[in-house]
């Protein structure tokens, strides 16, 4: 499934489809939760934010394919300082998983957010997600620290904040 790149930017109005990628990637929101994703989470992804921002820090991002959406992410801008952007959440479609596209998915992120003034990209990973936490270590990611726990649903996790410069030449 090739990608559409430049990504998409999505609305509100883009929750089906959201909420319909999120099915079919069910085994994240799985070991986040413990519970099957809703339309309300593909919802909360569209439009929630720390109460220090606003709506218009967060952008959130889609790839589509021939099928449809494939992949999504939602990164907030000059969070928690000026020029970090916060990658607060990406999946790719489970079926998707292992051909190399969260690579390619990161670096159009990193792009984007380069050319929009980003210096640094953060993000975090659930403890329990360790092939996660070995992509983005591979992608360049060093940790910074551990957080929490915090309860997603029923379950709660510890989780790996991490960092990458991209200022640097």
């Amino acid at each position: 499934m090739p990608a559409r790149l430049p990504p998409i930017e999505l609305s509100e109005a883009d929750t089906p489809a959201v909420a319909r990628l999120f099915d079919r990637s069910a085994d994240y929101f799985l070991l986040q939760g413990g519970t099957a994703p809703t339309l309300t989470d593909a919802h909360e992804l569209l439009t929630d934010v720390p109460s220090d921002k606003d709506a218009h820090d967060q952008t959130v991002l889609a790839w589509k394919g021939d099928d449809g959406r494939f992949a999504v992410a939602a990164i907030l801008r000059d969070h928690p300082q000026v020029g970090t952007w916060y990658l607060g959440f990406i999946i790719v479609e489970a079926s998707q998983r292992g051909r190399g596209l969260g690579r390619s998915i990161y670096s159009a992120i990193e792009n984007w957010a380069t050319e929009k003034g980003a210096r640094e990209i953060r993000l975090a990973v659930l403890e329990a997600n360790q092939s996660g936490e070995r992509f983005w270590r591979s992608c360049g990611f060093s940790e910074l620290r551990r957080l929490g726990p915090a309860t997603f649903k029923t379950r709660s996790h510890r989780r790996i904040e991490l960092s990458r410069r991209i200022d640097e030449g």
